[in-house]
């Protein structure tokens, strides 16, 4: 069931609460915000990201990526 909110001048969304309530969120709780292909999803957060990215990134290219990035930075 499709579901409209409106973003205040803050860049804050409300989520209804049918579905805070279906979802079990609660104030102050941590939510992600991934940005995909089709848009923005709204995940419940967890309370580590650990291992979040597990299968979707590859760690030996990102720990290339990383040591060139530091190597381009030393002063």
């Amino acid at each position: 069931m499709a579901t409209t909110a409106t973003v205040s001048s803050k860049g804050q969304i409300t989520l209804p609460k049918r579905l805070r309530d279906k979802h079990h969120l609660e104030e102050g709780q941590l939510v992600l915000v991934l940005e995909t292909k089709d848009g923005v999803l709204i995940r419940r957060g967890r309370k580590s990201l650990r291992g979040l990215l597990r299968g979707r990134i590859d760690a030996r290219q990102a720990e290339k990526e990383i040591r060139l990035l530091r190597k381009e930075w030393r002063l």
